[in-house]
């Protein structure tokens, strides 16, 4: 096939070269560069605003400090070395200037003038230069540079124009004017998605036509105005960010959490499995000042987590490898050794996932988020409270997997044993149908916070949206200063024989007492909190845990939410609460550890076996991880028929003991990262290296 390469993961490292480095830039040490880490597949400057290749198209504007054909020239280096390489393509923005020689080309603001962003013009989606332009740059790249692998589309998207071809355009389609600066409206972001879908299928089939074998890889790092799904189909491999920085985009604050990388894995995964994300990773440390370098523990643990969800990681140096500074060199040049030396221990990873949870991009858009990939400022919404609930079964040692609605299917949620629902407050009614069919044939869901609250567009429902849950959350209220009474003697006993927890932000009373099986129900808020009057009297009233059977399912509701308190706050009385709620599901975590909930562990099935990583995300106090804080040994356990374990780190065989089907070993001591293999059998997986 064509294409089969893009099926398992590559070692990608992106030269994102400023103009400058043109001078007197020979290929051969972006070679030499790209060797020392151990790369495989590379993104190459090509076309667009500014062209690394000598264009005969008027439309681009050739790099002033360009000498000779750098694209030429690095694809036939790169080639000789049986390396992959896609051609960058920047189609977003313009030169600063050329706004006034095709004035029709770019996006005008409601008065008319230029729309800008890192002071360049941006592109009109409609107009001559995507509509013409680009397709001629794409031909005469692949007609001059035929063994080119594919494209990469860099910040792709279709911004909002108030030029009156697109003002006529966006009318015509959806009967309203484009929307005025601040405002968001359906119809425009439905039209805005898929003109950018219909664009790019079109891109697609035009290089399809040219070059069978060639990829395109469709980017942006927050997604602004993506239907995910359809760029995910469109797409021969889905392409995200990872970065982490320790300070994001200014312009378009992208999302900063410990398992953004594997967010982006899996959900790629999800949206298109069968072939391996590309998943972009700086190695600058603030977005806007990228000439800064990355803390290496931050860097290494975003790769490495990324490789172990069985990823294309691509980190991306702004320049070359030798500047100024150089601080992240060393960390690329550990983890690229390692995932060198064992890469077929990278490829054809699996899920041992039971658990799935739901990301709802309706939700996002349409709920408190208002479309922001980065979550609502007031740190609620779908957004934290997703990431919440990750942390909690990743804290817990719980493997899941990512859906993504709309268009879930009963298919994608049949395969797990529990599906979770966190804060989905916009569910379309075909999605809600969906969910309704999962639980009645056995399935079990756990809903927080609005669930279902409005439809797939954020209209507020009249009617309940499910049978399993029938029930609107209703109008919300603070629960500052209240307390969840704990009844149920599985809950107490997952909390310590404890009468009460803490309860906090906003509470919802879909079903007001509830039935006698309900529980943690809610004791005040009390208002008068001096120390000398903090008693808690009362047993509470409306239920924080609604229980509801449905056919052969059952439906669980926390009308409250655990997972953005807990992203938030670290709670661990509703980290534990809601794990109870998993074990009675699933039973208990299939990876059991004395480690310290710093250490994220990443199960993940091999043809060959069992491959464990445990990576070290242990920082200072209140701080994001910036620096390594080494970890002392602890013990793991895990059912399986292995015989023997095998530290990829160094090769060596760990001691095992059994008990029945479980094996224990133990890692003396946690840097960066540990990867553990468990062979299925002994003879193979004596030597792992390739």
């Amino acid at each position: 096939m064509p294409l089969s390469w893009t099926r398992q993961p590559l070692r990608f490292l992106q030269h994102l070269l400023r103009e400058s480095d043109a001078r007197d830039l020979e290929v051969g040490t972006l070679i030499a560069e790209m060797k020392r880490v151990h790369a495989d597949a590379c993104i190459a400057m090509g076309g667009g605003f500014s062209a690394w290749y000598p264009t005969n198209l008027a439309c681009q504007t050739v790099n002033p400090h360009l000498n000779g054909d750098f694209l030429g020239d690095f694809l036939h280096a790169a080639k000789a070395e049986d390396f992959r390489v896609l051609v960058r393509m920047d189609i977003s923005k313009g030169r600063a200037g050329v706004e006034r020689e095709r004035p029709d080309w770019f996006v005008r603001k409601p008065d008319g003038d230029f729309s800008a962003v890192w002071g360049m013009p941006q592109m009109c989606a409609t107009g001559n230069f995507w509509q013409v332009e680009v397709f001629a740059i794409l031909s005469e790249i692949m007609e001059n540079y035929p063994s080119g692998d594919g494209f990469f589309f860099n910040y792709l998207h279709v911004p909002r124009c108030h030029c009156s071809r697109c003002q006529k355009i966006v009318f015509e389609a959806t009967g309203k004017p484009v929307p005025a600066l601040g405002t968001r409206d359906p119809a425009y972001e439905q039209w805005r998605q898929n003109y950018l879908a219909d664009y790019m299928g079109r891109v697609r089939s035009f290089i399809r036509a040219r070059n069978p074998a060639a990829a395109l890889v469709p980017y942006h790092h927050v997604r602004d105005g993506w239907n995910i799904r359809r760029m995910a189909e469109i797409a021969d491999i889905v392409g995200s960010q990872v970065s982490n920085p320790i300070m994001p985009n200014p312009v378009d604050p992208q999302p900063s959490w410990n398992l953004w990388a594997a967010e982006e894995a899996q959900l790629a995964r999800a949206l298109k499995p069968d072939a391996a994300p590309l998943l972009i990773q700086t190695t600058s440390a603030v977005f806007a000042s990228r000439q800064t370098a990355m803390p290496p523990a931050r860097l290494v643990n975003n790769l490495m987590q990324a490789a172990a969800h069985g990823g294309s990681t691509a980190p991306a140096v702004n320049g070359l490898l030798a500047q100024d500074d150089a601080r992240f060199v060393p960390s690329l040049d550990l983890v690229s050794a390692h995932l060198s030396r064992h890469g077929g221990w990278y490829a054809n990873l699996q899920s041992t996932a039971r658990i799935a949870v739901l990301r709802c991009e309706a939700s996002r858009m349409w709920g408190e988020d208002a479309g922001r990939s980065a979550g609502a400022p007031s740190g609620e919404g779908h957004v934290a409270e997703f990431r919440g609930v990750c942390e909690i079964l990743t804290d817990l040692r719980y493997p899941f997997d990512l859906v993504v609605a709309p268009e879930v299917t009963l298919q994608d949620l049949a395969r797990y044993d529990l599906v979770v629902l966190p804060a989905v407050s916009c569910l379309s009614d075909a999605d809600a149908a969906v969910v309704d069919a999962y639980v009645e044939a056995g399935g079990t869901i756990i809903a927080t916070a609005d669930f279902a609250a409005a439809d797939g567009w954020g209209r507020g429902r009249a009617n309940h949206a499910t049978r399993c849950l029938p029930a609107l959350p209703g109008e919300s209220r603070s629960a500052v200063g209240a307390y969840f009474a704990l009844r149920g003697e599985a809950l107490r006993n997952a909390l310590g024989g404890i009468p009460h927890i803490a309860a906090a932000g906003p509470f919802w009373a879909p079903f007001a007492q509830g039935e006698v099986g309900d529980d943690l129900r809610i004791i005040g808020p009390f208002v008068n909190n001096a120390p000398e009057f903090t008693t808690v009297e009362g047993e509470g009233v409306e239920p924080g845990l609604v229980i509801r059977t449905f056919g052969k399912g059952r439906a669980s509701w926390l009308p409250w939410r655990v997972g953005a308190l807990y992203h938030r706050y670290s709670m661990p009385d509703f980290r534990d609460l809601f794990g109870a709620l998993v074990t009675r599901t699933v039973g208990d975590p299939p990876i059991r550890t004395n480690a310290p909930a710093a250490v994220e562990v990443i199960s993940r099935d091999h043809p060959e076996g069992l491959i464990l990583h445990f990576l070290n995300r242990a920082a200072s106090q209140t701080k994001g991880l910036a620096e390594l804080a080494p970890l002392a040994g602890f013990e793991v356990s895990v059912e399986t028929d292995a015989e023997i374990a095998i530290s990829l780190v160094n090769n060596e065989k760990l001691p095992l003991t059994r008990a029945s089907r479980t094996v224990t070993f133990r890692v003396e001591r946690l840097d960066h990262f540990a990867a553990i293999v468990l062979p299925r059998s002994a003879t193979k997986g004596e030597t792992t290296e390739e």
